[in-house]
């Protein structure tokens, strides 16, 4: 079964960067919902300034998380999350049925990344170059077109380390497939981030 994947990035409020566990009563009400997977993540931008935060979970089916979203408990959701949205309450929501499972999650380092095809026409190469990166890393890396936006992907890799990282960008082999990509889409955003678990296994 492939999981659908939601990947929640938000605007980081002074709370969260402190304590990233100020979204747990969220995961709480979350975690009772049919269809979700535990555990789930969520971590903060590792740049400085960290503007960033993540939450991201893994569904059976898109299906399972609407139906949390119409249900009665999502105002606990959304106020389980409130102190850690910053003032501009920017939030970007995805669904993602990933290329393979997403062991990046896992990574000491996850990168994410999304990209918007600059024309439709572009997308099977561009799919062929993720594909051969994702095959290439042994599924470290894995893609996906988001639900929301047939033209955008989201990119997920994990990393020991944010400079293993830039090690392996600077690879001429890497670098030649990351400026073929550019050319077919639109960096829209490319941070790291810790990744912590809840329930911690």
């Amino acid at each position: 079964m492939t999981l659908t994947t939601e990947i929640l990035i938000f605007e980081a409020s002074d709370g969260f960067r402190n304590d990233p566990g100020l979204v747990i009563p969220a995961f709480d009400v979350a975690l009772k919902a049919k269809g979700v997977q535990s555990p789930v993540y969520y971590g903060k931008q590792i740049e400085e300034p960290s503007t960033w935060g993540y939450l991201i979970l893994n569904w059976d089916e898109y299906e399972s998380h609407k139906a949390l979203i119409d249900g009665p408990t999502y105002p606990d959701v959304i106020a389980g999350l409130k102190s850690s949205i910053g003032g501009s309450a920017r939030t970007e929501m995805y669904h993602v049925k990933f290329s393979s499972p997403t062991i990046a999650l896992e990574k000491p380092v996850t990168e994410v990344a999304i990209l918007s095809l600059k024309a439709p026409e572009n997308r099977a190469a561009l799919v062929d170059i993720l594909t051969k990166l994702s095959e290439a890393s042994e599924k470290r890396f894995v893609f996906g077109q988001t639900r929301e936006d047939e033209n955008k992907y989201v990119l997920i890799a994990g990393w020991p380390t944010v400079e293993a990282h830039e090690e392996t960008s600077a690879k001429p082999e890497v670098a030649a497939a990351r400026e073929k990509l550019l050319s077919l889409a639109n960096k829209e955003h490319v941070y790291h981030t810790k990744l912590l678990q809840y329930p911690k296994l």
